[in-house]
């Protein structure tokens, strides 16, 4: 089953929708995915949700504004790190990058997770243990041109 989701460019300052960035039909399972993650791609451009919601159990508002790179410690890593790669999938799948000090560099781990509700789950976890190592979840973007949901980590300091 497909649901209608709506991209809203919203103007904190103008506490009001300034644009519709774009709209779809997406997989029920899927939409817990776009509204989990912290950013979404959209045609080029890196947007930073601020809420969603739901009209009447079935229409899907997802609000961003752009991102900015000042806002946070790693912004201008994180910027870079989801347009520096390239590769595309035919289905939804996870691409991890990890803080290395100076900037977050690609990353192969072992966790595979084959299905949107898989990726719900994971970007439901704050710290992610793989092989005995403890990583934590810093942000997550999602850029659906790639069919990539990129997770940012951090080698966990405990």
């Amino acid at each position: 089953m497909h649901v209608p989701l709506q991209y809203e460019e919203w103007s904190e300052s103008e506490k009001r929708v300034v644009r519709t960035l774009t709209q779809d039909q997406v997989p029920q399972e899927e939409l817990f995915v776009r509204k989990l993650v912290n950013a979404t791609v959209i045609r080029g451009h890196l947007y930073e949700h601020t809420a969603n919601e739901s009209e009447d159990g079935y229409r899907h508002l997802i609000y961003v504004q752009p991102f900015d790179t000042d806002q946070y410690t790693y912004g201008k890593a994180l910027h870079d790190a989801t347009f520096d790669a390239c590769r595309v999938s035919s289905y939804l799948e996870c691409e991890y990058v990890l803080w290395n000090g100076n900037a977050f560099k690609k990353a192969e781990f072992s966790l595979s997770v084959s299905s949107p509700i898989e990726i719900a789950r994971l970007l439901l976890d704050h710290l992610i243990v793989i092989q005995d190592d403890t990583f934590e979840m810093v942000y997550s973007a999602l850029d659906s041109d790639r069919g990539k949901v990129m997770i940012y980590l951090k080698r966990g300091d405990f």
